[in-house]
């Protein structure tokens, strides 16, 4: 199995702002999905609660990671236009890919 960083970001932003907030979202995970070390970022926003956005990246390792974080895009719309938005969250990282067999076996 091939070893990658996984990210899984859960932000929440005032319910007034959900649209904006998923719009440059949208926008800073294209930018992203440009980079040469992501290989996916992925947003889901959520039913019952649509001021509340997961995003699932993936990147070849931790450094392609690092540069993601050190990026203009990150500087710009990441911390300059998302954070001013963002009233909760939650980034968790991974790696270490393990395969867990099915039940039963």
């Amino acid at each position: 199995m091939d070893s990658h960083v996984l990210v899984i970001a859960d932000v929440s932003c005032s319910p007034e702002n959900a649209v904006e907030f998923g719009r440059v979202l949208r926008e800073f995970a294209a930018a992203c999905r440009e980079e040469p070390g992501c290989l996916s970022y992925d947003v889901f926003r959520s039913e019952d609660s649509p001021e509340r956005y997961v995003s699932i990246e993936k990147y070849v390792d931790s450094a392609a990671f690092a540069a993601h974080r050190d990026s203009d895009h990150f500087r710009e719309i990441g911390l300059g236009r998302l954070m001013p938005l963002t009233a909760a969250r939650d980034v968790r990282m991974y790696d270490q890919p393990c395969e867990i067999p099915p039940a039963g076996r």
